[in-house]
């Protein structure tokens, strides 16, 4: 392990921490307004989400600003040549925390993405099945390498840590990947089908909606593979950034569905008016009759309601 610069790479990355965890604050505001106003006992899952990912945010946040004070400021740390480079990589408590809120924040977000699929396609486990295995097997890589850092012959750059630190951020890019693929196809069949009633894909802005959120996490995983597999240490110092965008994805999609970004209207005559809203997923009819057939979208009934209709009231 070459210690040189690991200090400069710790802090960078402590930077655009900070920086992506003051938009999740704006962010977690918007969606408790926005969530509050609703009212709705189907909401109380989204809340749950809400606050469990800015904890873990605000937690990892403060013990990365311990580990810099402590890091840079501890006098038998910093008398020690590169001594505050071999202590950001360290095994001690605080960076085992900090590697644990990560797993935490990330299989939180893992399951929402698995839920959408699940309701998406109909309640069909089939699909969810194999989905929930790729989890598991993502997360216990994770454990695992979380587990050997902490052992004292292991250190973050051994063979054993980096072998399943790769497989688990491997497992987690194909995971979200093709969970999302999975949503978007979905709504494209379903859009596909509406098209032959009114010309067009309605659930064009729904799917790129599904995309541009599974993008955000994936990319990032993306990211890091590629520069933990090249060799550069700043792929571990990556999670600090990855564990915040966990968070920002799906108070992301709240804070759009919320502010009406995604809403698609489709007129179709003078008595009926659908609203398609997704991500979360919302149908609403104006009036008593719609002449729209919904079967190809079965999870998605169309109700006689003027309020945002969350698909997680099924939770």
């Amino acid at each position: 392990m070459d210690p040189h610069n690991l200090d400069r790479l710790f802090i960078i990355s402590i930077w655009f921490e900070s920086v992506v965890y003051g938009i999740n604050c704006v962010l977690f505001g918007a969606c408790i307004y926005i969530l509050a106003n609703r009212n709705r006992k189907s909401h109380r899952v989204l809340v749950t989400s809400c606050i469990f990912h800015i904890l873990v945010s605000t937690a990892h946040s403060i013990i990365s600003l311990l580990l810099s004070l402590q890091g840079l400021t501890t006098p038998s740390i910093i008398a020690v040549p590169n001594g505050s480079s071999i202590y950001f990589v360290s095994s001690t408590t605080l960076m085992l925390t900090n590697l644990g809120l990560f797993v935490c924040n990330v299989l939180a977000q893992d399951l929402l993405l698995i839920w959408r699929l699940y309701v998406v396609w109909n309640h069909n486990w089939k699909l969810v099945i194999p989905s929930l295995i790729l989890e598991v097997a993502h997360i216990a890589c994770a454990i695992i390498a979380v587990f050997l850092i902490a052992q004292p012959n292991e250190h973050l750059f051994s063979h054993n840590v980096q072998a399943f630190g790769k497989a688990s951020w491997s497992l987690s890019l194909f995971l979200n990947t093709g969970v999302t693929f999975g949503i978007a196809y979905r709504l494209w069949l379903a859009g596909r089908e509406a098209s032959h009633l009114i010309g067009r894909n309605v659930y064009t802005a729904a799917m790129f909606t599904v995309i541009e959120s599974g993008a955000l996490i994936a990319s990032c995983t993306f990211v890091m593979f590629v520069l933990d597999v090249a060799g550069s240490p700043s792929g571990f110092m990556g999670f600090n950034v990855a564990v915040q965008i966990a968070t920002t994805t799906p108070l992301l999609i709240i804070t759009r569905l919320g502010l009406g970004l995604t809403k698609i209207g489709t007129h179709f005559d003078k008595s009926s008016s659908p609203t398609v809203t997704f991500a979360p997923v919302q149908i609403d009819v104006t009036e008593d009759t719609c002449t729209y057939p919904m079967a190809p979208m079965s999870p998605f009934a169309t109700r006689k309601t003027g309020s945002m209709q969350s698909f997680y009231r099924e939770a």
